[in-house]
């Protein structure tokens, strides 16, 4: 029998008034404590009271919850004809998987680059046609999880595709941070993230609401997998910085709200520019969205952002695009040197048929002048010799025409071209009077072709770590390039070429005189750096006289060679390390055919050789021609390398070949290989002359 006093019968009755009150069972608990601190239980049988009291009270809230509909059942309820049409589209989409992506471009904000794909789901069906509808419903519906899994599932089995599209480049994948995958998928997604982890970057938008535990565990599972993490909408909502450490990003996304009309909006850039030296200082990229207008694309450029996406530079389609519009890239490229240059570049746009005195516009404060902004056509460009101007030369994207440069001196002292020529063009640059570039070349990319001509004379000098003076940088191929017309260069960089690029390009030399004095760590006279290379000189006079450690005349460093020369003059002076006269020094292959030509080679090196791919095989034909070879070094051969098999035709020529080596001749270059027709021809090692006769 449960004996309670009158005044603890008032006081438990207080209790059960209060807890029918009470909306959770946390709160019923914590009357009840209350009680127990203000009362006790010492009477017998009130304990057992108490727990009675808590089953109630457990079980009274849990049906009033179930007849109180949620805020998401409430809005069920409530919906109009029209929204149960579309909430009934939404879970027929998802539950049938009937989703699209479209992908958008995210571009290098210094070249324009495509470097990765925001994959944006597209769902098909005319009743719900954007992503909006799918999210509002699927949240009305605790259909999260579906969408989460249904978007790592189809994008990891796109990217699992499309792989050799990609070719490196990786694709940002929405993520619902408080959503979870299924775990009958899970096993398939958790593959294909494994195999796919370099081209995989979930981005997820900042959510408060996450707690550090759950938080930890995400990073934990994508850390593990080599995933990238990228925060959304950065600069709304819930965004500082103690929010942002909590995630530890590898980029952030700067909310479009802040990118638009920045360039007119001070105080937006100066938060934006904050939170890119946040970004920088802690080793993450910042991405700027919803990049709309040149304005604006400008002013995210100016202020630091690593990478780009908007309208402006590519909309979402359902291919992934190789490439972003020419005209934006060069713009693109433009906006990044002027950041560079901590100026914006006064500009003066050529009218067609113009004649343009550099002089006159120097003095007006113009640095650049823009050729072809009003069409195709011929334009000329003069000053007074022996007064250099610090202006540059850009062409636009697309232009035709002739361009004379009279007596003109151009200086670039941020190693920047002095001309810079634009996609998808093809140039005559005319050569009168005396003319020099100073600090930069003459670039032209792939897509492009210059032909050089004239009747005066053009020297280029160049200085700092890298160079070209006729082509593009050692990262690119350059355009096809044809000279009716020589030119001098003077090269004291470390790397480089003189005439071509790093990976190469084709190039017809047609007549004129060439000079080179080329100085520095690795030097290419004529050819490339890396790439496979292509020469054919016809009617040209070339004078060479090169040292670097390691250098070729004309051919390419680590790619395979074919040269043609045809009623041309070669003499090729060159010292250093490692060295070759005409073919490559590492390449897998050189095939060199010399007609009615003189050619002179005199090279000083510890491994060297003046016709050959040094590690590969060597094809040399002659005919009709005069060849005169010195090699002197440890490793020294005149024609051939010391890996490959070396192949040499010699017909009616008169050919000189003498060599100072320690290495025997005849164990590289076999005499079965060797045909020797018509002409003389004198090889002599060491002093000593050696026969090719069997």
């Amino acid at each position: 029998m449960i004996i309670v006093r009158e005044t603890e019968l008032l006081t438990l009755y207080d209790l059960l008034k209060k807890i029918r009150t009470a909306k959770t069972t946390e709160e019923s608990q914590r009357l009840i404590d209350e009680y127990t601190e203000n009362v006790g239980t010492d009477s017998d049988g009130i304990s057992d009271v108490l727990q009675e009291i808590k089953e109630i009270a457990t079980e009274l809230i849990t049906l009033r919850q179930r007849n109180t509909p949620s805020d998401s059942r409430q809005k069920l309820i409530e919906m109009s004809e029209k929204q149960r049409q579309e909430f009934a589209e939404a879970e027929r989409i998802l539950g049938n998987n009937l989703l699209n992506y479209h992908f958008q471009p995210i571009v290098s904000a210094k070249n324009g680059a495509i470097l990765s794909y925001e994959a944006l789901m597209r769902p098909i069906s005319d009743i719900c046609p954007s992503p909006y509808h799918i999210m509002k419903y699927a949240q009305l519906g605790d259909k999260l999880d579906d969408v989460e899994t249904a978007t790592f599932k189809n994008v990891l089995n796109i990217i699992d595709k499309n792989t050799i599209r990609l070719n490196g480049k990786s694709v940002f994948i929405n993520s619902i941070p408080t959503a979870s995958i299924h775990e009958t998928c899970w096993e398939e997604i958790n593959i294909l993230l494994t195999k796919h982890s370099s081209a995989v970057v979930v981005e997820m938008t900042e959510q408060s609401e996450l707690d550090d535990d759950e938080l930890e565990n995400i990073k934990a599972i994508y850390k593990n997998l080599n995933v990238k993490l990228a925060i959304d909408d950065y600069g709304t909502g819930y965004s500082n910085v103690q929010n942002l450490l909590r995630y530890v990003p590898d980029i952030v996304k700067i909310d479009r709200s802040l990118i638009s009309e920045i360039h007119n909006d001070r105080k937006k850039r100066h938060f934006v520019k904050e939170i890119v030296e946040f970004c920088h200082d802690n080793g993450i990229k910042a991405l700027a969205e919803g990049v709309e207008t040149s304005e604006d694309l400008r002013a995210v450029i100016l202020i630091g952002v690593d990478l780009i996406q908007g309208y402006y530079t590519s909309r979402p389609s359902a291919e992934m695009i190789e490439a972003i519009p020419a005209e934006i890239k060069q713009e693109i490229e433009r906006y990044r040197t002027e950041k560079e240059d901590g100026k914006r570049l006064r500009t003066y746009k050529a009218e067609k048929s113009e004649r343009v005195s550099v002089s006159a516009l120097a003095k007006e404060g113009y640095e650049q002048i823009i050729i072809g902004a009003y069409g195709s056509g011929d334009v000329t460009i003069s000053s007074e010799f022996g007064s250099s101007f610090e202006t540059r030369i850009s062409i636009v994207n697309g232009y035709n025409g002739r361009i004379v440069i009279q007596n003109t001196e151009l200086t670039d002292n941020k190693f920047h071209p002095c001309i810079d020529i634009g996609e998808n063009c093809d140039v005559t640059l005319f050569v009168n009077g005396q003319n020099h570039l100073r600090g930069g070349g003459i670039r032209v990319p792939e897509s492009s072709r210059l032909k050089v001509e004239g009747d005066g004379r053009l020297t280029i000098t160049l200085t700092g770590d890298a160079f070209y003076a006729i082509g593009n940088d050692i990262n690119s191929k350059h355009g096809e390039l044809v000279f009716e017309y020589g030119v001098n260069i003077n090269n004291h960089s470390a790397v480089g070429v003189g005439i071509g690029s790093g990976l190469g390009g084709k190039i017809i030399i047609s007549k004129g005189q060439f000079s080179f004095n080329i100085s520095g760590y690795q030097g290419v006279g004529i050819g490339s750096l890396t790439g496979n290379s292509i020469v054919d000189l016809f009617a040209a006079d070339i004078t060479m006289d090169i040292s670097s450690q390691s250098s070729v005349a004309i051919g390419s460093m680590k790619g395979s060679f074919k040269g043609t020369i045809i009623h041309s003059s070669l003499k090729a002076f060159m010292s250093g390390s490692d060295v070759v006269g005409i073919g490559t020094l590492s390449g897998e292959h050189a095939e060199v055919n010399v007609c009615e030509s003189a050619l002179i080679v005199d090279a000083a090196a510890d491994r060297c050789s003046a016709i050959a791919a040094l590690e590969g095989d060597t094809d040399f034909e002659i005919s009709r021609a005069s060849l005169h070879i010195t090699a002197n070094g440890e490793n020294a051969l005149g024609i051939g390398g010391t890996k490959g098999k070396t192949r040499l035709s010699i017909t009616n020529s008169d050919s000189i070949v003498n060599l100072t080596t320690q290495l025997n001749y005849l164990d590289y270059v076999k005499r079965e290989d060797v045909n020797i027709s018509g002409g003389r021809a004198r090889f002599s090692v060491n002093g000593e002359t050696i026969s090719f006769e069997n």
